[in-house]
């Protein structure tokens, strides 16, 4: 039978913006080995336009070589664009 977790290890701080999304730029970084997460963030991308937040997607790429510099520069890029960020869903 499988043992759950300690109450310790199974809790995480909860991060809030103290306000509304209305005006924040909200990053939303993506990469292509989750596809499912596209349709999540396609949701979570509409109730925030809804609430007058400005979702900005950001696709990874490869992380080694010449490619990964670039990736790296691009993320340099949108986390400059951003207030906040979406990078996954910790799991």
């Amino acid at each position: 039978m499988p043992t759950p977790p300690a109450a310790a290890e199974g809790t995480s701080a909860t991060f809030s913006l103290g306000g509304r999304l209305a005006g924040v730029k909200v990053g939303l970084r993506l990469d292509s080995a989750w596809r499912s997460y596209f349709t999540v963030l396609d949701v979570w991308e509409r109730r925030m336009r809804e609430e007058q937040a400005e979702p900005i997607r950001w696709m990874a790429g490869n992380r080694t070589g010449e490619p990964g510099e670039q990736t790296r520069s691009d993320l340099e890029d949108w986390a400059r664009l951003v207030d906040c960020g979406v990078i996954g869903l910790g799991n």
